[in-house]
This record gives C-alpha cells, sequence and structure tokens, in this order.
C-alpha cells in the first residue's frame, strides 16, 4: 500500500504550522468513546465515499489512524507500540516520566503537541482524508471544511460488547473503559490546553440506536448538506 506519509514528508510539507490549502478542502475526524466501532465507520466512510467518485482523476479519500502514530513515533525514535501507548495516556507529567524511560531522547509534552500536530496538519491540508482518533478533532478545530464526528453509546451497551468480543468479565470490562476513556480525554485536553467539553463535535452518534451502515449514510447526507462532496 502507498506510503502516504513518507510522500507527504519528502515533499517538506512538515514545517507547516498552521493549515493553508490552496481551497476548502475537505476533512472528517472520528472520536468515540471506548467500545464504538470508530475504525470500522471510519473505513467504511472511506470506501463509501470513493465509490460515489465518478472521474478517476479525482483525489481519493484515505482512511488515517495508525499512519500518524507511525510517523509521530518515526520521529521520536521510538517504537510504533511504545508511541500508541504514550499519545494514550495524554496526563502531562505521565507522558513526560513514559517518554524518558521508552527512549533515550527526552521528548517534552511540547514536542508530542508539535509532531502531533505537524502529522495531522500535513496529512489535513492535503484534503479528503478521514481521520479516527488521535487528537485530530482538537488539532483540526476551526479548519475550514471539517467535519467533527463523535461515537457514543451507554456503558452497558459497550460493557456488553467487549466482553463478548475480548472475553473480559463485567468488571475488567468496566475498569478498561473507564481508564482508556479517562487517557482520550487527557490527551485531547493536552492537546488543547483547555477542558475537554461536547462542543468539540458538529454531530454526535449513538452507537447502541443506529447501525454502523446507518451512521456512515448520515454522515455522508451530512456532507452533502454542507457541501463537502
Amino acid at each position: 500500500m502507498e506510503n502516504i506519509l513518507k510522500i507527504y514528508f519528502e515533499k517538506q510539507y512538515l514545517e507547516q504550522e498552521s493549515l493553508k490549502p490552496t481551497g476548502p478542502v475537505p476533512v472528517v475526524t472520528i472520536s468515540r468513546e471506548f467500545g464504538c466501532p470508530s475504525k470500522p465507520i471510519g473505513q467504511m466512510l472511506t470506501d463509501a465515499l470513493n465509490k460515489r467518485m465518478t472521474k478517476s482523476s479525482a483525489p481519493r479519500w484515505r482512511f488515517i489512524s495508525k499512519e500518524v502514530v507511525e510517523e509521530s513515533a518515526r520521529k521520536l525514535d521510538i517504537t510504533s507500540v511504545e508511541m500508541n501507548y504514550l499519545i494514550s495516556s495524554g496526563e502531562k507529567g505521565l507522558v513526560e516520566d513514559l517518554l524518558t524511560s521508552f527512549s533515550p531522547l527526552y521528548a517534552s509534552n511540547r514536542k508530542i503537541r508539535k509532531i502531533l500536530n505537524d502529522v495531522i496538519r500535513t496529512l489535513a491540508s492535503q484534503g479528503n482524508m478521514v481521520f479516527v482518533g488521535r487528537g485530530s478533532v482538537a488539532i483540526l478545530q476551526g479548519c475550514p471544511n471539517a467535519l467533527h464526528i463523535r461515537l457514543q453509546a451507554p456503558l452497558e451497551w459497550r460493557l456488553k460488547g467487549i466482553c463478548e468480543s475480548r472475553g473480559l468479565t463485567n468488571a475488567e470490562a468496566l475498569k478498561l473503559i473507564t481508564e482508556t476513556d479517562k487517557k482520550r480525554t487527557a490527551l485531547l485536553e493536552l492537546l488543547l490546553g483547555r477542558k475537554f467539553d461536547q462542543n468539540l463535535f458538529d454531530i454526535v452518534f449513538n452507537c447502541h440506536s443506529f447501525s454502523k451502515e446507518d451512521i456512515v449514510q448520515s454522515i455522508i447526507k451530512i456532507m452533502e448538506i454542507r457541501k463537502m462532496i
């Protein structure tokens, strides 16, 4: 598969500090509570958007998730697994302590923020991107022609799904949900520099009430209304 990030960074886009698109390029970010199917929805949305294209020359939509982590890890000189854990932790002291222990190169919160900002903004400046997590909703606040989606669901629904998919007890699943949601909120607050709130998102979907297919079609309809596609 084409290495999107390698191409972009070879063109020296990494140093740009703000989005400077030639036009209002469309971008979608998807954030979630733990236990909601963000990656399947992100991939389904990307596929559905590409199927709508009638011109072969039109830029295709791309689904971005783990690539952001891999490029960030490369810039920090630590493994992708370590970087994935670090950015999911979010809290200032914890992040810095872990970075120090994981890598011979000390990386501060300021460096983490800059790397994630550079990577995500570089990709977003190309347009036609579907971002899942990685703090993208915080980094791309104010980005023109962006749509920010939040996936939520009742706790009991998420508990049931996680217990079934991971073979966990109810208590184990509850602990995992609580810890993961806390870390994700902490990352967003680290990137935002303020408290997390629902006003970050343009629309919130209840994954208990809507199927993945329903959510994808609803997002596409909203994108049509906003003339993003």
